[in-house]
């Protein structure tokens, strides 16, 4: 019985010793980075392009998370244009077995909610019309390439999905033939959204 004991004791202490030896020491890790993003599906099938900031806080070696801004900007067909301006945050969850490794590449899961405002003007009407809205959530899949142990280049394709009133924006033509922006708010709650696909370089800094 008391070797039984001793053979418990001792092995409860090589599990302690083995768990304190692989504690995660990523927890805490702080990245400062750039981005640039192309929404698409937005207003009459144009696209925008626009560029923000973000940081990174770990909470462990296969989860992180993204605080960022956005300021997007698109083109309607040379007849008006859009303005969309994002803040929010996301949790990515690292899909391989050892994501810090320099040179390899890591797949990943990623999804958040942002407040989000959008303005969209037509030189036809020379009217505008935004909206606000803090019920915008989003999804997708990318992957980070880790250049050095510090420094990884990430790419990020996730669908955002609006809840709230939307500004609905068509190309439309006069009796004349000229083509211009219409520009309604229908009021009420809808469900609208866009492809954003996301690039970003981040630096590690430190730990919190």
């Amino acid at each position: 019985m008391k070797n039984l004991k001793s053979v418990l004791a001792t092995t409860l202490l090589l599990l302690s010793i083995s768990a304190f030896s692989q504690k995660d020491t990523t927890a805490g890790q702080f990245s400062l980075g750039m981005r640039s993003t192309i929404s698409t599906f937005t207003d009459a099938q144009s696209v925008g392009l626009g560029a923000g900031g973000q940081f990174r806080i770990r909470v462990s070696k296969h989860l992180n998370t993204d605080w960022y801004s956005d300021y997007i900007n698109t083109n309607i067909q040379s007849l008006g244009f859009r303005r969309d301006a994002h803040i929010g945050w996301s949790v990515v969850f690292y899909l391989n077995q050892d994501p810090l490794v320099k040179g390899t590449v890591t797949p990943y899961i990623v999804a958040g909610q942002c407040f989000d405002y959008t303005k969209v003007y037509s030189d036809y009407t020379n009217t505008s019309m935004e909206r606000w809205s803090a019920a915008a959530a989003q999804g997708g899949f990318g992957m980070t390439y880790n250049i050095t142990k510090y420094l990884d280049f990430s790419a990020v394709a996730q669908y955002m999905l609006h809840l709230g009133t939307n500004v609905i924006s068509q190309v439309e033509q006069t009796e004349q033939g000229q083509q211009y922006l219409s520009i309604t708010n229908p009021g009420g709650a809808s469900l609208n959204g866009h492809l954003l696909i996301t690039f970003s370089v981040n630096y590690m800094l430190g730990k919190l």
